[in-house]
Parts: structure tokens; sequence; C-alpha cells
């Protein structure tokens, strides 16, 4: 009687301890797995989801995406938040056409990558010298860079086609178009600085704990601007590749970079109070969305549906996330 008595708890234990360790594998790999549920249900709701050409669209469409969201990784480790990402992508898009299309060839690019560090130095100064809140700073940034493409731009596209940076961005090394394989370097780059460098660990350290971060020897407010500038380039880098993509320059483009930046993280498994994200399931959260996207386009869905969708999934993941 006793031996049985003693093994109920036991047996309960055991069945406590299982279900506890499969909800943690599920928290912790919820990315992965809700990509593996997708690409299983798109293949079965449309036979055209799994073929080349379209999974080559998915990743050409969604490098972009996935490029901003890297740059959103960096910030969001620290606990920051940048709102400017479409602006960066706008006023890259609108200099790079403009500096092309003045004729000052390779030298365009190089202008605008310091411009888009400039203004992510700009930002991270604010952030970490002058404390202003990561969402007021960005968010202004948002309305002065804007500002300045549209005053650039004058009302008027500029076009870039037959130049060498369009024809660049829209060939294909060995099948893969190049804009994936920037994506891929950019990933590359991403992995090393966040797992092999100083610099990595030091924001890590200053998203678990800002202080704690400074008084073990981390110069805080350096770090806070490098990555703000290291934001900016990165999504100035995806502006000159849509720009590339577009053959010219256009005011209109941008819209909402920034909340499908936000959402990868998100889902990805990143938290927004900073200390935590990973660089391969942000990358596997930008293509989640992407390809969900992707399905209901070949499923006919509307695009308002689709917006409630990505929410639930957004808010799926936040929950999934959650210590408690």
């Amino acid at each position: 009687m006793s031996d049985s008595s003693a093994a109920a708890p036991a047996n309960i234990d055991s069945k406590k301890n299982a279900a506890d360790k499969t909800l943690k594998f599920m928290k912790n790999n919820f990315v992965v797995i809700a990509f593996i549920a997708l690409i299983i249900f798109g293949s079965i709701a449309s036979p055209a989801f799994l073929t080349v050409s379209n999974i080559k669209t998915v990743l050409l469409q969604n490098s972009i995406y996935a490029i901003c969201a890297i740059g959103m990784l960096f910030i969001v480790i620290t606990g920051g938040i940048d709102l400017s990402v479409g602006s960066y992508v706008v006023v890259a898009v609108c200099f790079t056409a403009g500096f092309i299309q003045d004729g000052k060839g390779i030298l365009a690019i190089v202008m605008v990558v310091a411009m888009s560090i400039f203004f992510g130095i700009i930002s991270g100064v604010l952030i970490a010298h002058a404390k202003v809140a990561p969402f007021i700073a960005t968010l202004a940034m948002t309305t002065i860079l804007r500002g300045i493409a549209y005053i650039y731009q004058v009302g008027q596209n500029r076009r870039i086609d037959g130049t060498f940076w369009p024809d660049f961005i829209q060939s294909s090394f060995l099948g893969i178009p190049i804009p994936v394989l920037i994506l891929f370097i950019v990933y590359i780059f991403t992995i090393f600085l966040l797992k092999k460098t100083k610099y990595g660990r030091g924001i890590y350290a200053i998203g678990g704990n800002a202080e704690t971060a400074r008084l073990a020897g981390i110069n805080v407010k350096k770090y806070l601007v490098i990555t703000y500038a290291l934001g900016g380039l990165l999504f100035g880098l995806a502006g000159m590749i849509l720009a590339g993509r577009l053959s010219m320059g256009t005011a209109t483009v941008g819209e909402g970079y920034e909340l499908d930046a936000i959402a990868a993280v998100v889902v990805g498994g990143a938290t927004l109070s900073g200390g935590i994200g990973s660089p391969i399931k942000t990358l596997i959260g930008a293509f989640l969305i992407g390809a969900l996207m992707n399905i209901m386009n070949l499923m006919g869905i509307a695009s308002y549906p689709q917006m409630i969708i990505k929410g639930i999934i957004i808010v799926a993941a936040v929950l999934m996330n959650r210590d408690t």
C-alpha cells in the first residue's frame, strides 16, 4: 500500500516535469516550430508554394526586410528600439538614385553608407549622451529623415535604369539573387559580432542591466552610439538594395518597415526589454512573416485580413516569450 502511494506522486511529478520540459522546448523554439508548420501548411494550401520560382521570390522579396530586422536586433538587444527604419530606407533610396543620376558612380554608394551611419550616430548620441528615450529620439529622426527625402526628391522620381547599381542588384550569382547573397554576408557578419567580439558580449550585458554593465567596465554610451550607427548602416543598405530593385529613387517607399523589423525580432524570440536575441531566429522570424504573406497571396486572401493575421502571430510570439 505504501509503495503504490509513493509511486503515485512520483508519476505525477514525472508527468509535470515532462510537461514543463515540453513547454520550455516550445517556448525556446517557437519560431522554428511555427516556421516548419507554416511550410507544411503552405505546401498543402497551394501547389505553387514550394516551387523553385516561388521560393526564390520569397527570398528576394524579404531579403530587404530581413536586413532591416538584423539592424533592429542589435538595437533591441541593448533594450532600445528604432522607429525610423522606414525613413532610413527612403533616404537611402532617394540619395542612392540621385547621386548615381548625378554621375557619382560607385562613390554614390560610399556617400549613402556614410550618411546612414551619420544619422545613426545622431540617434545614438541623443539616446546615450542626451538621455533622450529611444522611442522619442527615433520618432523625431523618422520625421527628420522623411522630410529630407521629400525635399531632396522635389516630387519627381529619379530614374537610374541601365546604370551599374540596378544591373548589379538585379543580377544573380550561381543562380542566387544578389540581395539574398548580401543578406547572407550580413548574417555572417552579425554572428561574428555578437558571438565572437567584446562588442557583442557588451550589448547583451547592457540589455540585461546597463548599470551592472557600466560597473563591469563596459563603455555603455560608446556601445549604444555604435549600435545605432550600425542599425543606420543596415537600414541604409536595405534602402540601397531597394533603389537597385526599383531602378529609381522615390520618396513614397519605406512605410511600415520598422513594424516589420520589430515583428521579425519579436517573433524570433527577442524581448523588447533587452538582453535576449538570436540572429538565426530573427532571420527565421523575418522569413516566417514573409512566407506567411506569400501563402496568403497565393490563397487570394485580401490585404486587410493579412494584417489581422500578422498581428495575431506577433501577439502569439510575445505570449510565448513571456517568462510567466
